[in-house]
């Protein structure tokens, strides 16, 4: 099993399944009740706001679904997510008997601490827990195809370019971006080489991607390589200050390490122009993003230890930056 399969995985569904442990004595249940207890009421009332949940038929691989008809059954969802939470360590199961692990019941201990933004920092922290003594998360089995579908949206040029399907559209449309052709001209045509081998696949890398913060969502189905929700969580308790550039992108880097230098990331070749290295697609977008949200501001202070952020292939909006003003305040306001 890993995150995106089976496709039934819902972020929310998980979240829905710590809290019910939560309601119970000492924080865990025999499994068919915790699925009783929250599978027929409690997550059709989740899914709600995922009545639109893109939806495969024959007509249009995108098409939105009808409002009130989730792709599968309630029953269906909250057993693959509680495998979920199982394979990512949240929760444990021991002869039948399912209850939170010991780090999440240090970190929460009622229902109502398991707010959406609390469980998707706890999951984010999850994904990218790097252990003492080891230099890759410990998670990296299970979340490998998340892992490298995103090192391909972040190392693919032009990041203001969405990608808006899976599949190239029929005939010449122009604008439209598929994720299969560019896993072809990344990985080859093998299939079995690729992270996202279909459309439904590509629907819940989707998901995942946006709901952590790691790629933000354009319009219905498209999906750019934006990381900036993700680096304000991950970077929240970096102080207000002055960085070097050089120094930044470290940190980034550390924090997500799918970023410039990070262990993750191997297909982005650090490209120079003249003396200056040019920063990844994605890390250019993200630190773009957070220069609009004020929790950064970009300036060329030297003419050493230069970076490039480069958002367009042909080089028309390339910015030279040496330093950076961390804003941590922004971030504690609430702006990402």
């Amino acid at each position: 099993m890993a995150l995106l399969t089976p496709p039934d995985i819902l972020p929310e569904a998980m979240r829905f399944l710590v809290r019910g442990l939560f309601t119970l004595k000492e924080g865990e249940a025999d499994r068919d009740e915790l699925i009783d207890l929250v599978a027929p009421p409690g997550l059709v009332e989740a899914m709600r706001p995922l009545g639109t949940e893109v939806a495969l038929d024959e007509a249009d691989e995108e098409a939105p679904a009808k409002a009130g008809q989730p792709r599968a059954g309630g029953n269906l969802i909250a057993n693959h997510s509680l495998d979920a939470l199982r394979m990512l360590g949240v929760v444990e199961q021991d002869s039948g008997r399912v209850r939170v692990a010991d780090a999440v019941a240090r970190r929460w201990s009622r229902p109502a601490d398991v707010a959406p933004r609390a469980f998707r920092d706890f999951l984010l922290d999850n994904i990218f827990a790097i252990e003492e003594g080891e230099s890759v998360p410990k998670r990296l089995d299970d979340t490998a195809d998340l892992l490298r579908a995103l090192e391909i949206l972040y190392t693919t040029e032009n990041p203001l370019w969405p990608f808006d399907r899976f599949e190239a559209a029929k005939g010449s449309v122009r604008g439209q971006r598929s994720f299969r052709e560019t896993q072809i001209a990344v990985l080859g045509p093998d299939q079995d080489t690729w992270p996202v081998r279909n459309a439904t696949r590509w629907t819940a890398f989707r998901r995942w991607a946006a709901y952590l913060g790691l790629a933000r969502q354009v319009g219905s189905t498209g999906i750019i390589a934006d990381a900036s929700q993700a680096l304000a969580v991950r970077l929240s308790g970096l102080p207000s200050g002055s960085f070097d550039i050089a120094d930044f992108v470290s940190r980034c880097a550390e924090a997500l390490p799918l970023l410039d230098g990070g262990v993750l990331q191997s297909r982005h070749d650090r490209e120079r122009t003249g003396a200056a290295e040019v920063m990844s697609p994605a890390l250019s977008m993200s630190m773009a993003q957070l220069e609009a949200e004020e929790m950064v501001t970009l300036d060329k202070r030297s003419d050493t230890g230069v970076r490039i952020l480069r958002l367009r292939a042909d080089r028309s909006r390339d910015r030279l930056v040496t330093t950076v003003e961390w804003v941590r305040e922004a971030r504690e306001g609430g702006t990402a």
